[in-house]
């Protein structure tokens, strides 16, 4: 019992931290609407979908808004993005 209660709480701490294992952080270089922004990895520009969030394209009402409010949270700030 003991050794099968010590596998389980290795078990779950892996399970825990895979998702920290496939983290990076880069800074925002641009933001393209409300939900999506460049970030820099490597020199390369990559674009990143925020999850869960979903925002007016620019061209829809309260597009532009969107973006300005994103913009003033992340633009020119590192971000840790996982994968």
């Amino acid at each position: 019992m003991n050794r099968f209660k010590y596998a389980l709480i290795a078990f779950l701490f892996i399970i825990s931290t895979s998702s920290v294992l496939f983290a990076w952080e880069g800074k925002v270089v641009g933001v393209t609407d409300g939900d999506t922004i460049k970030v820099l990895k490597d020199g390369k520009q990559v674009k990143i979908r925020l999850a869960s969030i979903d925002c007016p394209e620019k061209s829809q009402p309260y597009g532009r808004a969107a973006k300005k409010f994103t913009a003033g949270l992340v633009a020119g700030k590192i971000v840790k993005v996982v994968d």
